[in-house]
């Protein structure tokens, strides 16, 4: 052979490789499930996950189910599992509904990342990037210590559904923390589900069993947009303070108008960029680093403006 067929084969196998490269990352496929459209929260995950694909050259398809629950869930994942992606990210809206399916699609192939919220049994799971959830309850009970300033009461929390990590695990950690204040009874949570118009009769009716009520947290969105619907119906806003966390439009002119006290706000984009990343490496067999915990940042009507809150508020229309 002469050595111009030698380099010629070289040339063609270093083509052929590079070809093969690009062939490889043309077949990554990932897909984004979603909790809830028309969400400030799922919103930001999208928009992370949208600029990470930017990034690496990674198409993504994003899809939500119309309301936040494992029943509305299921069949989205499901319509996606057909569609054989390289990759699944999803909030599992259920710690335990979402298993099955989700061990279905890691047997056809698919690496399965899990963002905001995670399962029971996380085998599954590839990676798994979210808040520390305990903390966040732990901190919607400082921020309600602090709103209250010394007064002593009752205080509950009304949130949405048992069996979501993430609203279980902050209820957990509410519960331990409201232990360091000796000056607030802890009468108990109320579940009111994801529908607003339910949180806020769940707060009325809390409120008249308990008239000398002076605290309430919720430690999602929907319930807390209820929970501050339930405290103007009621005119409570001067006598319970409320903490919420996330910081949807809705919440936030809650927060300006008096009726909440301070949000608790996550890092969704954080959580959506993150995530995809993980779900790549995953897929292309590269390192992975799990569980990636994002933080919070507690805001207040004095500091919602303040750019180191701003930049963390749930902002963009990426679904």
């Amino acid at each position: 052979m002469t050595k111009t067929m030698q380099k010629l084969g070289l040339l063609l196998a270093a083509t052929a490789l590079t070809a093969g490269v690009a062939r490889a990352a043309d077949d990554v496929s990932i897909s984004l499930v979603l909790g809830q459209r028309n969400s400030g929260f799922h919103e930001a995950i999208a928009c992370g996950a949208r600029a990470a694909a930017t990034e690496l050259g990674v198409a993504v398809k994003i899809q939500a189910a119309p309301t936040y629950s494992a029943s509305e869930q299921i069949p989205v994942l499901n319509s996606v599992m057909a569609t054989s992606p390289s990759a699944i990210v999803l909030d599992p809206t259920s710690s335990t509904a979402l298993i099955a399916p989700l061990m279905e699609a890691a047997a056809n192939g698919a690496k399965i990342v899990a963002v905001d919220t995670t399962l029971d049994d996380p085998s599954v799971l590839s990676a798994v990037v979210g808040t520390d959830n305990e903390l966040v309850g732990r901190e919607t009970a400082k921020a309600l210590a602090k709103a209250l300033e010394g007064k002593s009461g009752k205080v509950a929390q009304i949130n949405s559904i048992p069996g979501i990590s993430t609203v279980d695990a902050r209820i957990k950690g509410f519960e331990e923390e409201i232990k360091n204040y000796p000056n607030l009874t802890y009468i108990g949570n109320q579940f009111a589900s994801e529908d607003i118009p339910k949180a806020q009769q769940a707060f009325v009716s809390l409120m008249s069993a308990n008239p000398d009520l002076i605290g309430v947290v919720s430690q999602s969105n929907n319930p807390a947009i209820g929970v501050a619907g339930g405290i103007r119906s009621t005119q409570t806003a001067e006598t319970v303070a409320a903490i919420a966390v996330d910081a949807d439009d809705s919440e936030i002119e809650a927060l300006n108008e008096g009726l909440l006290d301070a949000l608790v706000i996550q890092q969704p984009y954080e959580m959506g960029y993150m995530g995809f990343k993980q779900a790549v490496a995953a897929v292309k067999g590269e390192p992975i680093t799990t569980p990636i915990s994002t933080g919070t940042v507690t805001a207040t009507k004095a500091n919602i403006g303040e750019p180191g809150i701003v930049k963390y508020l749930y902002k963009g229309n990426c679904i």
